[in-house]
């Protein structure tokens, strides 16, 4: 009768392990599954930073050349009015040589 006990006591404790091994068994494929959703989250994140480094480089472009074009217009701007006519006297009779090259 000593052995039967013993015997129950076994199958119950093997039955025991048996199911914790079950739940593990589903907890590991649990967390295998959600380290693969997070790997493709990870994967478009890297995508969506890469866009968005690549926007802010073109955006940090536009700026430089919107100041560049802004200083260039200060320096039109900075001209009174007697410095502007010659100016445009200058650049007409530019374009007066070069048309007369042209016709030649």
């Amino acid at each position: 009768m000593v052995d039967l006990v013993k015997y129950d006591s076994l199958i119950r404790d093997l039955s025991a392990i048996e199911s914790e091994i079950a739940t593990l068994g589903n907890k590991l494929q649990d967390t295998l599954e959600r380290k693969t959703e997070l790997e493709i989250q990870i994967a478009k994140l890297k995508q969506d930073n890469s866009f968005l480094q690549k926007k802010i480089v073109d955006i940090e472009q536009e700026l430089v050349n919107m100041q560049q074009q802004e200083e260039e217009n200060n320096i039109i701007n900075s001209l009174n009015n007697k410095e502007r006519e010659s100016l445009k006297q200058k650049i007409q009779d530019l374009i007066s040589k070069i048309d007369g090259h042209l016709s030649s």
